[in-house]
C-alpha cells in the first residue's frame, strides 16, 4: 500500500473544494445573487473611492516630457 503525502492530499482537497464552491456559486440562485452583489458592491466602491486617481498612459511613453522639462 502506497502512502499519500500530506501536501498532495491538501492540494487535492483544495481543488475539490474550489470546484464545489464554483459550482455552488454558478449553479444556485443564492450563489448567483451573491456574485451579483459582490460585483455591484465592488463597482460602487471603485466608483465612489476618492483615493483612486487615474494614471495617464501617455506617461509610459518615453517621449513624454518630464516635470523638469515643463
Amino acid at each position: 500500500m502506497q502512502a499519500i503525502p500530506v501536501h498532495r492530499f491538501y492540494r487535492l482537497s483544495g481543488i475539490i473544494t474550489a470546484v464545489v464552491l464554483v459550482l455552488l456559486l454558478l449553479g444556485t440562485p443564492a450563489g448567483q445573487n451573491t456574485l451579483a452583489w459582490i460585483c455591484l458592491t465592488a463597482t460602487d466602491a471603485v466608483a465612489n473611492a476618492t483615493h483612486i486617481h487615474g494614471f495617464p498612459l501617455d506617461r509610459l511613453d518615453p517621449t513624454y516630457p518630464t516635470q523638469e522639462a515643463l
